[in-house]
């Protein structure tokens, strides 16, 4: 996975450094999620009548164990998780920010489920509960990475009447569809799972006029 920094230094009057503690955010709850593929969608985007559409293809039972259904594999996403900080000026005159910021140790591979599907939590790593997370990790591309804690030290320049916002954006890839658990031929559970894998994230600058 790459970082990228985007930063622009000019000569003006200072302000102290802002310094920003960075925790990242679950996928679920990034600003936003754009597929390459506009037919796509995301685990929590399935609507009855999709769930109900992808258990029908599923139709054959089996003695035992979990029995998948991919509907999105190694789809391409571009991503908005959060906005780090806006800087406003109001004035008349240029000023400039100090600031850093700072990323704690998170993971890069996340996932997510729905019905009577499961997971658990060990130390900072999400699995899907039984034997269906190997399941599901033989079947799609993933990335399981950890990263250190990083620092980034820059200058943000805030000309007059203008607001200066540092977001973070990136790539991804999202896998999803859905799975039965059978125990003698019988189903006992149903639902839905999904992973995604940040490739690519970086901080974003973005100046506009205050209207």
């Amino acid at each position: 996975m790459k970082k990228i920094i985007i930063i622009a230094i000019l000569s003006c009057w200072m302000i102290p450094t802002v310094l920003i503690h960075v925790q990242a955010e679950e996928y679920t709850n990034y600003q936003e999620i754009i597929f390459e593929n506009d037919e796509a969608k995301l685990l929590k985007e399935y609507s009855s009548v999709d769930y109900s559409a992808y258990y029908d293809q599923m139709n054959k039972s089996r003695f035992m164990g979990w029995k998948l259904l991919i509907v999105t594999q190694n789809e391409p996403v571009e991503f908005v998780s959060e906005t780090k900080l806006r800087i406003f000026n109001n004035g008349f005159s240029t000023i400039k920010h100090d600031v850093e910021l700072t990323t704690k140790a998170e993971t890069k591979y996340q996932i997510s489920a729905s019905g009577s599907i499961s997971t658990s939590l060990k130390g900072d790593i999400k699995k899907f509960k039984g034997t269906l997370d190997a399941d599901i990790k033989a079947s799609v591309s993933y990335a399981e990475t950890l990263t250190t804690s990083e620092s980034y030290r820059f200058t943000i320049i805030v000309d007059p009447k203008t607001y200066v916002t540092i977001i973070t954006r990136g790539l991804g890839e999202i896998n999803n569809g859905v799975a039965k658990n059978y125990f003698f031929w019988i189903e006992t559970k149903r639902g839905g799972w999904e992973t995604f894998s940040v490739t690519t994230e970086y901080y974003e600058i973005v100046k506009e006029k205050i209207r």
